[in-house]
């Protein structure tokens, strides 16, 4: 039992459970299960540190994920029922030979600026009601030439 920290500038998203039913992928992987729904895009996933913190009931271990610029993508923090036996050798199989608290990070790339069409708010607005899955919402942008955030 883990606790799944993902966060923007507009909301911190926190779930305790399982990492269970992994689905990978090239262009995108899964975990998929009661506690936790996450879909990660590999391509953001470049540096990953295991961090622990001592703390008064002892160390505080997360593994963090970063992007190539150095933004945060996901944090994993143990908790008291995680299998902290298993942090050790995942350390001592996955730890790289630089050590350095400084690793070089890529120019932050330019959001996309939102794209939008108001004259297609109605077909929008009832295409929505109609989804029943939200792998329909990326087509529904496309068909109506919008992106995420146009949208």
């Amino acid at each position: 039992e883990v606790m799944a920290l993902t966060r923007n500038d507009a909301c911190v998203h926190e779930k305790v459970g399982v990492y269970a039913n992994y689905h990978p992928g090239q262009h995108a992987a899964m975990i998929l299960n009661e506690e936790i729904d996450l879909r990660m895009f590999p391509k953001h996933w470049q540096h990953a540190f295991m961090v622990e913190k001592q703390g008064d009931a002892g160390p505080r271990r997360s593994l963090q994920v970063f992007d190539a610029a150095g933004d945060a993508v996901h944090k994993i923090f143990l908790r008291d029922a995680s299998n902290h036996d298993a942090w050790e050798g995942i350390k001592a199989d996955l730890a790289l030979d630089n050590q350095s608290p400084e690793q070089p990070v890529d120019p932050r790339q330019p959001k996309e600026a939102p794209k939008s069409d108001p004259s297609k708010l109605d077909i929008l607005r009832k295409e929505w009601a109609r989804m029943t899955d939200t792998h329909q919402f990326l087509r529904l942008t496309s068909k109506l030439k919008m992106n995420r955030l146009g949208a």
